[in-house]
Parts: structure tokens; sequence; C-alpha cells
């Protein structure tokens, strides 16, 4: 699933798959080709612009280029177009990353001539009949037709209501496993318009951190959760990846050797990135049914621009730096805030500014009152709590007042409730606070 705010901040755009089988191999393979080639085309066209002219070609002057070669005229002409987009923003992620000092970074490279590659319909570049979709090619090329079952079409959102959706984007991808074709995935994205959102109820505040996240309700409730399994696992993925690296740093690039290792390391990596997608989902999905549950109209996320540029800065330690560059927050956000729209939860960002040194209930401000590990100890009106705990709060009440300096609680705080990840179950359970 993903959701979009180009056009309208609730407007929902959700994706659902469907299995076509090897059957249909025959018939998208040439598409996919033809898709690998421009590719391949491009990656040939932009080094030899970057090694003569010291620059990386536009996206007009490649599409410009290859609209008279024999793999364009395979496609529909959009389909050939997002080929050159996805290259173009490959090239301009390589380029931000290389100005950013990470010159370990590599352009785009070739494919192999046999690889499969992703070919995308847009609005277009296809019809709907009935329950069959219509997938365009080229002018003199007979379209391809996929059958999809009843109800295709329809979205049920979590309160059990069906929504007819339009479709706006297609995709088809091969799932390959140790270099063999396992089966193609139809990808459609539905817009399903404008969700309705609350415009009056609660309102609750989370506070991300690396290994703990923080919410705050207008209710009086406090929940943490424990996100250490997340953290972890990122970290474990992080050093698979440099013990990978280096084994391959010694042998030459290209060789049976560095071949198997490469192979090695995407499965590897692969498998990690499904966990922890599915931690983080889970993480997510939880703070959308809790705020549906309690009746939260404004779900209000910390806005986290430039935090990693701070953490280089030498304002946090070594290790703290570290976790901080570790988690997507950006992608935990995006997240929460598709899940929320489509139970009619609106998300707002908010500055986090003196959320995390000044006391939630007297609002006084002094950072050492910030003790280690993360505790909160107020030496003016004595309160003691989790320090994220005190960061949701204060942004909670920044959201309400404006500020969360100088002004006092106008109303208490229960006992917090602390959820942790469960592996028997895959999902956050509620634990015991002495327990966590």
């Amino acid at each position: 699933m993903a959701w979009s705010d180009k056009s309208h901040p609730h407007r929902l755009l959700l994706t659902k798959q469907f299995p076509l089988g090897l059957e249909m191999l025959s018939v998208f393979q040439p598409a996919m080709l033809a898709a690998n080639r421009i590719w391949n085309s491009c990656v040939w066209h932009s080094r030899e612009a970057f090694r003569q002219e010291n620059r990386w070609p536009t996206e007009a002057e490649l599409k410009a280029k290859f609209k008279s070669f024999a793999a364009w005229h395979e496609l529909h002409s959009q389909s050939a177009q997002a080929v050159v987009e996805e290259y173009f923003e490959a090239v301009s992620s390589y380029s931000r990353h290389r100005e950013n000092g990470h010159l370990e970074m590599n352009p785009p490279n070739f494919k192999p001539k046999n690889h499969l590659r992703t070919v995308t319909w847009k609005r277009q570049g296809f019809d709907v009949e009935d329950n069959t979709l219509v997938l365009k090619l080229s002018r003199k090329k007979e379209p391809i037709k996929v059958a999809l079952p009843e109800g295709w079409n329809v979205v049920t959102l979590p309160d059990g209501i069906g929504m007819k959706g339009v479709p706006v984007e297609v995709k088809v991808k091969a799932v390959v496993r140790r270099r063999k074709v396992e089966n193609l995935v139809l990808h459609v994205t539905f817009d399903l318009g404008v969700v309705p959102v609350y415009r009056t109820g609660a309102v609750s505040a989370y506070d991300y951190n690396s290994g703990l996240v923080a919410r705050a309700a207008l209710s009086g409730q406090l929940d943490l959760f424990v996100c250490r399994e997340l953290l972890s696992l990122v970290q474990y993925r992080n050093k698979v990846l440099a013990e990978f690296q280096e084994k391959m740093s010694r042998l030459k690039e290209g060789s049976r050797r560095w071949r198997k290792l490469s192979r090695a390391k995407a499965r590897k990596l692969r498998k990690l990135d499904r966990r922890i997608r599915q931690m983080e989902h889970a993480l997510t999905k939880l703070f959308a049914e809790l705020d549906e549950a309690e009746g939260v109209a404004f779900a209000v996320v910390g806005d986290l621009t430039n935090l990693r540029r701070s953490a280089r800065t030498g304002m946090k330690g070594r290790k703290a730096t570290q976790k901080i560059n570790q988690m997507a927050y950006d992608r935990l956000h995006a997240e929460q805030r598709y899940k929320n729209l489509m139970r009619g939860v609106q998300t707002d960002p908010w500055t986090e500014k003196n959320t995390s040194s000044a006391c939630c209930l007297c609002g006084t401000r002094n950072p050492a009152w910030r003790k280690h590990r993360g505790l909160w100890v107020c030496r003016k009106c004595g309160l003691i709590l989790q320090a994220d705990l005190n960061g949701a709060a204060n942004l909670l009440k920044q959201y309400l007042f404006g500020s969360c300096t100088g002004r006092e609680l106008p109303f208490a705080f229960g006992e917090s409730r602390v959820w942790r990840w469960d592996k028997r179950s895959n999902k956050f359970e509620q634990v015991s606070p002495r327990a966590a």
C-alpha cells in the first residue's frame, strides 16, 4: 500500500497485488526486456556525456535521444518515458549523495541483458473493460489483456466499508529468486478520492526516538513503545552488510567468488529488510488502531527535518548519532500517515522545539533535568517521568497552546502503558512497565 499527498493532503492512494503466474511470462517478457534495453541505453549515454562534458544529461535530453530507438517502440510511449524517469531519479539521488560527502556511492549501473525490468503503465497507457485490464503497447502491437477476479477494484477499509477505487497506475514486476523467475505480480494503484477526516476531536502526539516511541493523548493516556528489537535488527543488518563488504573488498570485482558473495549478500539483506518492514508496519498499525479506538482526530508527529544533519555537527555522542542515522523516521511517518487516513484521522507534523528540555507538568525549562537512561526529574514540581513520555506530552502542549514552556498542564496524565514486540504473535503486546 502507498499514500500520496501531491494532489491533495487527504487523497488516498492504495496498491493491491495480483499474482499472474508463470504462464503470463511469455506475454510480458518482450516488454520487460525492452524496458531493460532502454535503461542500459540511458546508462551508456549518460556515462559518455559525463566523460566528455563533465555533466549528467537531463531527463528531457534522454527522452529525446531514445525516441527513435527500436526498444522505445516496443512499449507504450508513457511506459518508455517511465523508465527514463526512474533512471534520472537514480542519477539525481547519486549526485545528491556525492554532494553531501558520500564519495563511496556509485552511479546507476548496467543490468544483464536477460534482466526482466519492471514495466509501468500510467493512466493513459491502459483501459478497463469490466474485470479486464487492457495494457497498451506501441501502436503497431496488440495490447496485453489481463483478466482479474471479481471485486478486484474494491478496497476494504479497516471499518469494513468497501470503496471502489479508480486505477491510476499499473506495474508488472518479476519475482526472481536464485536467478530464476518464480512469478509475475501485477501491482495496481487505486485512487480512492479525498477521504473525509474528522475536524473536531481528541489529539495525540508521538515522539519518535531510536529505541523508543512515546505517545501522549488529550485524554491523559501515556503509551511507551519499546522498539529495541527493531533497532537491534537494523544494527544487525548493517553488521551483515559490513561483513559482506569486507570480504568482497579483498576479491577482484566480477570474479566468480565475488559474484557468489554478491548474490548471497542480496538474499540475506532482502530477508532482513522484510523482517524490518513487517515490524515497522505492525508498529504504525498499532498507532492508528489506538487513535481510532480513542476517538483521536489529529495525530501530531514531531517534525524531524534535518535531524541527521544536526546529529553530524557534534551535538550528540557517537553512539547516539549512529542510532539516529539508522532509524527510518520518514518511512515510519509515511506509513502512520496513510494508515491514519484510512481511519479518518489527520496527521500533522509539528516542531519539537524545547520539548525535551522542559517539564510537561509545570512548564519550567532546564536541559540539565534530563538525566541519563532517558529519565526526566523536575527540580521544581518534583515530576519523575520517562524522558520520551515527557517529550511527547510537551509536543501535545505545543500543538494545543503554541508553546510548551511557561504553562502548566491543564489536565493530569494517568499511568503509562508499555508495549513491546512479541516474537510469538509477531506484533506489539502490552506488558508491565517492570518487564519493559
